[in-house]
């Protein structure tokens, strides 16, 4: 396999972010979200996989081939071990119901290998509506993400990159306009997420706009549920009343050690009403 500073291609660059050597660093992946969505995660025993339409980033579902799009479904984790105050403010919300759910890499891979089923979800009611899909070999898989400065970099003066991690390679060009790189790249704004998918490709999604997969029990006893740094409550005795299953938690690095400030500690409104209050 090509260094990632030596890759020419589209080909090699999607056989090394394929690589399970992409996670040799990682000893978990996280999913950040809010509490709710990880219970329902776990009672129902289903990941639920969304189709380009419903991605955060429309930057790179316009740079992506509308024909592939519709084909791809994916999942997004963080492939890094420390934690991320971005990925907090961005998919834990809201602040007191968000947490992270960690599943270490070794779990992770032998479940994908194994999931032969994909299950199609009704987008409008967020369940299955019956129709199972057999996935060949292959048809999923976890990929790690580039980042990109094609769409960012000043023209004259900055020479275009293509990023994994701490590497960087300077001969493909217009990545992020490649048509077999869809779903593959994303500029370099969100190169904070360290982001690893969990991907399945069709030949024809028949027009479905979201999968389901099944987690097996071994999966989710090994995940570990993490509270936000101003998550409130207890996470245990929530999960508990929920599930009623032992699950494993913890408190973010920065439990009682963030502040955020919101928008109504400067409302104008808000610091008028304590001034009077003072007088």
């Amino acid at each position: 396999m090509s260094r990632f500073d030596e890759i020419s291609t589209a080909e090699q660059l999607i056989n090394y972010l394929k690589s399970s050597r992409r996670l040799e660093n990682s000893s978990y992946l996280y999913h950040y979200t809010k509490l709710e969505n990880a219970l329902l995660i776990i009672k129902n025993r289903r990941w639920h996989l969304s189709s380009a339409l419903h991605m955060n980033d429309l930057l790179e579902y316009k740079n992506g081939d509308p024909a592939r799009w519709k084909n791809i479904f994916s999942v997004s984790y963080m492939g890094e071990n420390r934690e991320s105050i971005g990925m907090w403010s961005m998919y834990s919300q809201p602040w007191e119901n968000g947490v992270k759910i960690a599943i270490p890499k070794s779990v992770m891979l032998k479940w994908v290998k194994g999931i032969r089923k994909a299950y199609e979800v009704d987008a409008r009611t967020q369940k299955e509506n019956g129709r199972v899909i057999l996935l060949k070999e292959g048809q999923i898989f976890c990929s790690a993400v580039a980042y990109c400065n094609t769409d960012s970099r000043e023209l004259n003066t900055e020479e275009e990159l293509t990023t994994w991690s701490t590497v960087h390679n300077k001969i493909l060009k217009n990545v992020a306009n490649i048509p077999e790189l869809t779903g593959y790249v994303k500029n370099e704004a969100w190169s904070y997420e360290k982001e690893i998918r969990l991907r399945v490709e069709f030949e024809n999604s028949n027009g479905f706009s979201k999968i389901a997969v099944e987690i097996p029990e071994e999966v989710i006893d090994s995940i570990i549920i993490t509270a936000g740094p101003l998550f409130e409550g207890n996470l245990k005795d929530k999960i508990q009343e929920t599930i009623q299953r032992n699950i494993a938690v913890d408190n973010s690095l920065f439990a009682n050690r963030f502040k955020m400030k919101t928008i109504c500690e400067s409302c104008d409104y808000k610091i008028a009403s304590l001034q009077y209050l003072c007088i």
